[in-house]
């Protein structure tokens, strides 16, 4: 009767401890650009519960670690920059350090996270219904994120944050965050994934335009190519037709009556060959122009320092080799003092050879890695593209909020393999 009961309890737990994950992730995901107290609040809650997991699973029941290759190259880099900090003093530059310091220690903090789902991939299940409540919190998010910014925008006609510390980050992790909206949309909604995904890609426009990220609106524009190619081959063929043109009429209507509010983000994405002519030529105070001249600066303090240096060697080099190398290109100098808009030279550039392989290792493994562990895991797609076409020119592993989003969606889309889908839904699921 007693290990009946105990058996009884310890399925319980099994039960309640993914769904807790789930809603954790979800909502921290969900915040992540609404209210950051909140994002980092269940970040925290689900580290600490992840903390005392991984000690019982360790110390109780596996007498030993296993080395998982994501969440260890996750460690690895946070304990790379904590390292750094305890071998480097930088006085002039304090606000890189200040950085390093959060976005090292959230990364060793989601470590614990995404070993626990890991260690539990075969033992865990999680129900349709919570990844369909789980989708529409993303997508009721999604919405408020998108209607406030595009309102802010109409009022101020500045580039909107997205409650980020700037334009070009906070587009970055909306992108990431709108693809996993439609992507749980169309998995774990299947009656309403149609029209529920249009307003999701039509909202996302609108947000991504009122940042002018040219990089972003770019990157979704091929999204947004995928997902309609995507639909009309693989897509329910009922009212197929009906959304192809509601489709058509939304694109028609945007382009004669919204174009003061689009307009702004096109000639931003216009003056893009202009910036490479002028570069060219020598005038390269532009924003193409001043990634150029810092990719070559960071590259040259490496050279200068193989195994790493403190932030203030750094910008020392950089600066004397924009000043004599690259005209003093005034927007160059300007940003240095945060980061070189590379995360794998700005690494290199601070945390030298080691630092830097640490960083090229994750990146290849996040591409790679989801294709060995799961069968049809393309979706892992949807994280491993957009961050590491987007670290190619900016930083976002500098960045102290943007590296716990990033943990949170990989353990997410780790935990929606895990959703059992019924029988009688299965069939009607798309792919």
């Amino acid at each position: 009767m007693i290990c009946w009961s105990n058996s009884s309890r310890l399925s319980g737990i099994d039960k309640l401890i993914p769904l807790i994950y789930m809603f954790f992730s979800s909502i921290s995901i969900a915040f992540f650009l609404y209210s950051g107290e909140v994002s980092r609040n269940a970040f925290y809650i689900l580290t600490y519960i992840s903390i005392i997991y991984f000690c019982y699973w360790v110390f109780k029941i596996d007498k030993k670690m296993h080395l998982y290759l994501l969440p260890t190259l996750v460690f690895l880099l946070g304990a790379s920059k904590l390292v750094w900090l305890l071998l480097t003093s930088s006085p002039e530059f304090p606000l890189v350090a200040h950085h390093y310091q959060i976005s090292g220690k959230r990364m060793v903090l989601g470590y614990f996270v995404l070993y626990c789902i890991q260690r539990n991939l075969s033992q865990w299940r999680i129900s349709f219904k919570a990844a369909s409540i789980a989708s529409y919190i993303l997508f009721v998010l999604l919405i408020m994120i998108s209607v406030t910014n595009a309102v802010l925008y109409l009022k101020t006609g500045e580039r909107v944050k997205v409650n980020s510390d700037a334009a070009t980050s906070g587009a970055y992790m909306f992108v990431l965050f709108s693809m996993l909206t439609i992507y749980c949309l169309r998995r774990f909604t299947p009656k309403l994934y149609r029209p529920l995904c249009l307003a999701a890609l039509i909202l996302s426009v609108i947000n991504l335009l009122a940042t002018e990220t040219r990089s972003a609106l770019l990157f979704y524009g091929l999204f947004i190519i995928f997902c309609l190619v995507h639909d009309l081959f693989y897509g329910k063929k009922a009212h197929k037709k009906l959304f192809a043109a509601i489709i058509l009429t939304t694109v028609a209507f945007a382009l004669f009556l919204a174009k003061p509010y689009y307009n702004p983000a096109l000639e931003r994405m216009d003056a893009i060959q202009q910036e490479v002519t002028l570069y060219t030529q020598g005038q390269n105070n532009s924003s193409v122009g001043a990634r150029l001249s810092l990719w070559k600066s960071a590259w040259y303090s490496f050279k200068h320092h193989p195994l790493g240096q403190s932030v203030d060697s750094r910008n020392a080099l950089a600066t004397r080799y924009i000043v004599q190398h690259e005209n003093s290109n005034q927007e160059a100098l300007n940003n240095i003092q945060f980061h070189t808009h590379n995360d794998l030279l700005d690494t290199l550039s601070l945390q030298g050879i080691f630092g830097g392989i640490i960083m090229l290792a994750f990146f290849i493994a996040l591409l790679l890695w989801p294709f060995k562990m799961f069968p049809g895991s393309q979706a892992f797609l949807l994280l491993s593209l957009p961050v590491v076409f987007f670290s190619q020119g900016d930083c976002q592993f500098y960045n102290r909020e943007s590296p716990y989003l990033m943990i949170l969606v990989l353990g997410f889309l780790m935990m929606l393999r895990l959703v059992d889908v019924p029988k009688s839904r299965a069939e009607t699921l798309p792919d």
